[in-house]
């Protein structure tokens, strides 16, 4: 009798192991390491992880901005202020620039002329009030200017020993152009007279300090008794030569007496001619010496 050979139980079992899924991919989150830092074990499948939100790191209670107090502000030290504004240096009422004092250098001179004359010229401009003019031997006169004048860098001033006029403040040309009165300069008259034998001059600022100083002396003849001593107060004032003033009675030569060896000459004057400070290259400079000072040439009085 014919019998039907036996299926094997494998072959019979094959329709049920068709529907039963693969081996699993994973059963820990270590079994998925091999693919990457991010992937996880889910369902046994190597997955990537989903992304965490952590929020904003919350420490706790807000404890808000570090607040030390009382909001002092920025630090304001202002200004510093002394107090009242004392403005600008005012040398007067009207709040006005203080105006320097002029400075002047004594420039020609006649005293053998029918009024004596003495010209000044202003180095620097500014005001003359209170600068003077001695002669420190035996002249009859010393001269102030008054308050009110102000001269420019330049300007020529001429003092009229018994003149009869003086120049407006602001007017050099008021006391008009005939002779010994110019337009040209500003003329102060002044009582007083010089004599022709020697005599010593000295500037002074309106504080009293030296400015300029010159002696004039004849070739021959008697000087006054103060003039040794005069020459030599401009020497210590250092606005004349320092070289030693020569007085030696005991020679009986002229040139050796009254310090005729530093001062000026102005021997040999008559009414139209004057000594002037008009020689070498810095005639104006101080402190002053004989060589600046011309022989005498025909006056020129109001120009420099």
């Amino acid at each position: 009798m014919f019998r039907p050979r036996t299926v094997p139980m494998f072959a019979a079992l094959l329709p049920l192991l068709a529907g039963c899924p693969a081996d699993p991919e994973c059963t820990e989150d270590r079994d998925c390491a091999a693919r990457g830092p991010d992937i996880v074990c889910v369902d046994e499948l190597c997955v990537q992880a989903p992304a965490q939100d952590a929020g904003p790191t919350d420490a706790g209670t807000d404890a808000g901005v570090s607040d030390a107090g009382t909001d002092a502000g920025h630090t304001d030290a202002g200004h510093t202020d002394a107090g009242t504004d004392a403005g600008q240096a005012d040398a007067g009422t009207d709040g006005g620039t203080t105006v320097a004092e002029a400075s002047l250098r004594i420039t020609e001179i006649n005293p053998a002329h029918p009024q004596d004359l003495i010209e000044l010229v202003a180095v620097t401009g500014g005001t003359l009030g209170g600068i003077s003019l001695l002669e420190l031997t035996n002249a009859d006169f010393s001269f102030t200017f008054p308050q009110g004048y102000r001269v420019e860098t330049g300007a020529v001033l001429v003092l009229h020993l018994g003149g009869d006029c003086t120049d407006a403040p602001g007017a050099p040309a008021s006391c008009g152009q005939t002779a010994p009165f110019t337009a040209k300069a500003w003329d102060f008259s002044l009582p007083g007279s010089l004599s022709y034998s020697g005599k010593v001059f000295e500037l002074l600022a309106a504080d009293g300090s030296p400015v300029d100083g010159v002696p004039f002396v004849r070739a021959s003849g008697v000087m006054p008794d103060e003039t040794v001593a005069a020459v030599q107060r401009l020497q210590a004032d250092r606005v004349w030569d320092s070289t030693p003033c020569i007085h030696n009675m005991e020679t009986g030569l002229a040139k050796d007496r009254y310090c005729r060896n530093i001062a000026v000459s102005w021997s040999d004057l008559d009414a139209d001619s004057s000594v002037m400070r008009i020689v070498g290259t810095t005639p104006l400079a101080t402190p002053g010496m004989a060589t600046q000072w011309s022989a005498p040439l025909p006056s020129r009085w109001g120009t420099y």
